[in-house]
């Protein structure tokens, strides 16, 4: 298993990823969210590594700070966090706020992959 530290104190644990595309990758800071069932990334970076989620036919329904919005779904070639990668990962485009620290969300579709042990108290997230 792979063990990554984090600060218990901090208001959110941020994992560093890559995402990788049909025309290049991009190193991403994602939330470690396990209450978001989608991983979601923002709509610039998806169309900088070669997607359009603009002319994805599907959708799904996200809760924000200011209510319900629908996102498109595409499928990513690659996402790699914490160590792990999911090939062909379905991940929504949605920006998440500016004050978030972050770019994204990682969410239950990639951590449904691995075993994942959380260690609040210990401050450190084992995967594998």
């Amino acid at each position: 298993m792979k063990r990554f530290l984090f600060r218990p104190s901090a208001p959110i644990i941020i994992v560093r990823a890559i995402i990788e595309g049909r025309e290049g990758s991009r190193p991403l800071k994602l939330v470690f969210d396990t209450g978001s069932s989608y991983t979601i990334l923002p709509w610039e970076i998806v169309v900088a590594i070669g997607y359009d989620p603009a002319i994805s036919t599907k959708r799904t329904q996200l809760t924000t700070a200011s209510g319900l919005e629908m996102a498109p779904v595409i499928t990513i070639s690659k996402v790699i966090a914490l160590g792990e990668e999911v090939k062909d990962l379905e991940v929504a485009c949605h920006d998440i706020p500016p004050n978030a620290y972050a770019d994204g969300l990682l969410g239950l579709n990639f951590l449904r992959n691995f075993n994942v042990f959380l260690k609040f108290k210990e401050g450190f997230i084992e995967i594998g």
